[in-house]
């Protein structure tokens, strides 16, 4: 066992070199660029020994796109703790916004990719399927103390899950049209974030009176 315990080390330190690699290669030259030989270049290894560690490139790819969730999620929590759980939810979004725009190849690979494993799985439901990614959670936790704390109103048809979902939905949309259609025009923050507080309004309570 313990004879094993550095060849171990070795394998997943060739892993994480490739799929560091592979990243770079996306983020700095687009998925088009990305093969097993270019990867083999980037970290001074053969073709084949790339195929020791993973299948093919699809392989690779998932990898990287399961990587790109990891830190998508890590990315929705990193600004500064705020008291107010409306302001901390206008954050979660910006810090969304800014994550693809920071990665632009890499979150339109990750949401094409994850899209196709998606409409393969017709056994579980698209709730039960969101509410398993860690991304997901991070925003339905942010509706849930809305809820908590009195701001949003929900109702027997529409809960939590349903605000959630259509606060990604806001926020996934501002980004992928800043990806695409205005990928040319400047990113104002402010009115993002001006955005997302006109969202959050329609939640409330006080909307629910009038």
């Amino acid at each position: 066992m313990e004879n094993g315990k550095p060849r171990t080390r070795r394998n997943v330190r060739i892993r994480q070199a490739i799929i560091k690699s592979a990243i770079e290669i996306i983020h700095h030259e687009g998925v088009a660029e990305l093969s097993i030989r270019r990867i083999a270049d980037a970290i001074d290894y053969s073709p084949a020994s790339i195929y020791e560690y993973y299948a093919n490139k699809e392989d690779i790819l998932g990898e990287v796109c399961a990587e790109g969730f990891s830190k998508l999620t890590a990315t929705l929590t990193e600004y500064p703790p705020e008291s107010d759980p409306r302001v901390a939810a206008r954050e979660c979004g910006v810090q969304y916004v800014r994550f693809a725009l920071a990665n632009p190849d890499y979150f339109l690979l990750m949401f094409s990719k994850v899209g196709k494993q998606l409409s393969r799985n017709t056994e579980e439901s698209h709730q039960d399927q969101l509410l398993r990614s860690p991304a997901f959670n991070v925003i339905h936790t942010h509706i849930q103390a809305l809820v908590d704390a009195g701001f949003f109103e929900v109702t027997p048809s529409y809960g939590v899950f349903q605000i959630a979902l259509s606060g990604w939905q806001m926020v996934h949309g501002i980004a992928m049209l800043s990806l695409t259609m205005q990928r040319n025009g400047p990113v104002d923050y402010s009115v993002i974030r001006l955005t997302l507080d006109a969202w959050q309004r329609g939640f409330s309570r006080a909307a629910e009176e009038r």
